[in-house]
């Protein structure tokens, strides 16, 4: 448990500093994450629709 709290917590740490180092950069992850999440869900939409 205590090993997953600090696994946890590094994740952050890193995210924290990598937004804070290249906010360029951080700032076209997340908008080819949620780009990519949004063409996930046009695409199950369909599949559900084709159902």
């Amino acid at each position: 448990m205590f090993l997953r709290r600090c696994g946890f917590a590094a994740f952050w740490l890193v995210l924290a500093l990598y937004a804070l180092r290249h906010p360029t950069n951080a700032a076209s992850s997340v908008t080819a994450i949620f780009g990519a999440l949004a063409a996930l869900a046009d695409a199950l939409a369909a599949f559900v629709t084709a159902l």
